[in-house]
């Protein structure tokens, strides 16, 4: 066999590995593109799930906070940062809306858009649902501090004095031993802050 023989035998050999090679490049070359798409839909799912993890944290942080539950604010979490929209009554409560974001585990920065606005016009955006559901908690927040004042207080603390809150008016019933100690539960309860107003409904018993 002359040399122009092998070479030509040599290069069909050649030609015939890279044609059988070829469909096994290729198939690894969709699998790994494939098995990027995969990753990339399950990053950005990923942090689609940790965003909303995050609004709903603090959708709940605001509706248990006696300052902001009565308030609509719209918090927006993308990535790291928060973007915070909506109506609060003073420079404090937006102030204060930010710092409780910025708590969140995983954020670093909020764009505080809250608007500053009258009382009144901040509390009407909220919907009926919602301030019904943030005036029960609030109520019962201000039970639970009221029933704290009291237990707390070396001359009422083994009272048995009931305490029941609707909207932010406190009403305590029971009975007590002296009208000094009537006079102090209601006081104690009148200190706690968001109380509006207190029904002293309480009883002296006589020895």
């Amino acid at each position: 066999m002359n040399r122009t023989t092998r070479v030509k035998g040599a290069l069909t050999t050649l030609a015939m590995t890279a044609l059988l090679s070829a469909p096994t490049f290729a198939d690894q070359s969709a699998e790994q593109a494939s098995t990027s798409d995969a990753e990339a839909t399950m990053n950005s799912l990923e942090r689609k799930a940790s965003d909303a993890w995050r609004e709903g944290k603090l959708d709940t942080i605001y509706l248990f906070n006696r300052h902001l539950n009565n308030f609509t604010i719209d918090p927006e979490v993308v990535g790291s940062t928060v973007i915070l929209t909506g109506k609060v009554e003073s420079d404090v409560d937006k102030a204060l809306a930010e710092q409780l974001a910025l708590g969140i585990d995983g954020v670093s920065e909020v764009e505080n858009r809250l608007t500053v606005v009258t009382a009144d016009e901040a509390r009407s955006g909220k919907p009926e649902g919602e301030r019904a559901l943030s005036d029960k908690i609030e109520d019962a927040t201000l039970t639970a501090e009221v029933k704290t004042q009291l237990l707390a207080n070396d001359e009422t603390h083994g009272l048995s004095i009931n305490v029941d809150t609707v909207s932010r008016n406190v009403t305590l019933s029971g009975s007590v031993a002296s009208a000094a100690e009537k006079d102090l539960a209601g006081a104690l309860a009148e200190q706690v802050e968001g109380v509006s107003s207190v029904n002293n409904a309480l009883t002296v018993s006589e020895s």
